[in-house]
């Protein structure tokens, strides 16, 4: 487990260079957002959310939290998520609050009291998902044993989505996007859809949270309660939110009926979080939003921030580049934008992967005759070494840690090479099928 008091030396080299300098860009940005020890009663913590508040936001945690463990703060992260958690009382009816100030209280700012605070529907998901992901990358058993997250879990699949049914299809929702007071369906504040009430970035984030609960937890009773209801919610989506003339998923449902078209996050959140849609349909969808968002880009960087991500998970590895591109050029010091910089460079780029059985995979997702190599990624008690050269050939090197540990590189067109890398040893694999040690 990685803490402030022994920052990893996570490094990053590529013959992009524009890359490289947003690299050590990000880095020194978001290590400059850490809050730990600045004060007798700063908690661990950093920024996330505008810098002229001395706050952290359950929204850019989430989605902060990969890009810090890499640089780190896992100690941070930790202790952030569990107030996430703690604050998800039956009063509240099992939303956490929006954001805390660097003492660990609630934020006066967007807190009135347990029934008018700011919520939206994607978040409470998006805590347990990211809590047990970490558990993934850190093997912190923590998460797996600390009451407030454990009980956290438990109300997630077994209460919140009852609690917010709005329509009686087993999707969490809110009765509008108003007043965010009184809880918005999605992330999308500024979409102008003021009658939306289930949002596909609720639904993407409803099934991502049951999903990563199933397959972390294991056989536990609440796992495969978790494992019906992401089956539920995923065979939900593909049979009424997919809008065959339009050839996109729907944005979401209103009182009225299908909400089509493009929406920001709930246009993209689907993709994000790597739901296993029908390959042809999840496809055209992305061809489109592709198109669309060249001639619409979102006014919100926030927004873009996610874009990266959704392309490079089904392979639109070019238009993954252009908007993280887009967001490094930004230089725009928001915290959420630095941490997602050096996430998406680290395991974006490199189709790094960390599975359930603490197992690896790597995909490049360079351009041909390009190179990168990101030194130090932290994997438990590990630093992993990965070096990309094209698409054609990986290097993998392993340090600090005791077991070997099981690699799956993949390449185009071939299956994936299978190799279990010995510590302080080096891999190198190619499409070729070569393996050399």
């Amino acid at each position: 487990m990685n803490t402030t008091s022994g920052l990893p030396s996570l490094g990053f080299s590529s013959s992009l260079s524009d890359l490289e300098d947003g690299f050590s860009w990000a880095k020194e940005i978001a290590l400059a957002t850490v809050r730990t020890g600045s004060s007798p009663e700063a908690i661990p913590s950093y920024h996330a959310g505008l810098l002229d508040r001395p706050m952290f936001y359950s929204r850019d945690v989430a989605h902060q939290a990969l890009g810090a463990h890499l640089l780190g703060l896992d100690e941070e992260n930790f202790v952030m998520l569990r107030h996430f958690g703690a604050s998800a009382t039956e009063a509240r009816k099992y939303y956490p609050l929006w954001a805390f100030t660097f003492d660990g209280e609630p934020a006066a700012i967007d807190y009135r009291s347990d029934t008018d605070f700011v919520r939206e529907t994607p978040a409470p998901f998006e805590i347990a998902q990211l809590a047990l992901e970490l558990y993934r990358w850190t093997h912190d058993k923590r998460y797996l044993t600390d009451p407030a997250l454990t009980e956290y879990y438990e109300h997630i699949v077994n209460d919140f989505v009852r609690l917010h049914d709005i329509q009686g299809l087993g999707l969490a929702g809110e009765l509008e996007t108003v007043d965010i007071f009184a809880g918005s369906p999605t992330y999308n504040e500024h979409a102008g859809l003021p009658d939306l009430q289930i949002a596909a970035d609720g639904v993407a984030s409803q099934w991502a949270a049951m999903n990563t609960v199933s397959e972390v937890l294991g056989d536990c009773a609440l796992a495969k309660q978790a494992r019906s209801e992401a089956d539920r919610v995923l065979a939900a989506f593909e049979s009424s939110w997919w809008d065959d003339e339009g050839g996109r998923y729907l944005v979401g449902l209103s009182s009225g009926g299908q909400l089509k078209g493009f929406a920001s996050e709930a246009s993209w959140f689907p993709m994000v979080k790597r739901m296993p849609l029908d390959d042809r349909r999840v496809h055209r969808h992305l061809a489109q939003l592709a198109e669309w968002l060249r001639e619409n880009p979102p006014h919100f960087l926030e927004s873009t921030s996610y874009l990266p991500e959704a392309f490079f998970a089904y392979g639109f590895d070019d238009e993954a580049l252009y908007w993280l591109r887009r967001v490094i050029d930004s230089r725009w010091t928001y915290p959420e934008i630095p941490f997602t910089i050096i996430s998406n460079l680290a395991t974006g780029l490199t189709g790094l992967e960390v599975a359930a059985d603490g197992s690896i995979s790597t995909r490049s997702k360079l351009p041909d005759g390009e190179w990168v190599e990101v030194r130090d990624v932290p994997i438990a008690n590990a630093l992993l070494t990965i070096r990309h050269e094209g698409r054609h050939h990986t290097e993998l090197t392993l340090a600090g840690t005791a077991s070997p540990l099981r690699c799956e590189a993949h390449f185009a067109g071939t299956p994936p090479q299978v190799t279990e890398l010995a510590p302080g040893s080096t891999v190198r694999l190619s499409a070729d099928r070569s393996i050399r040690r």
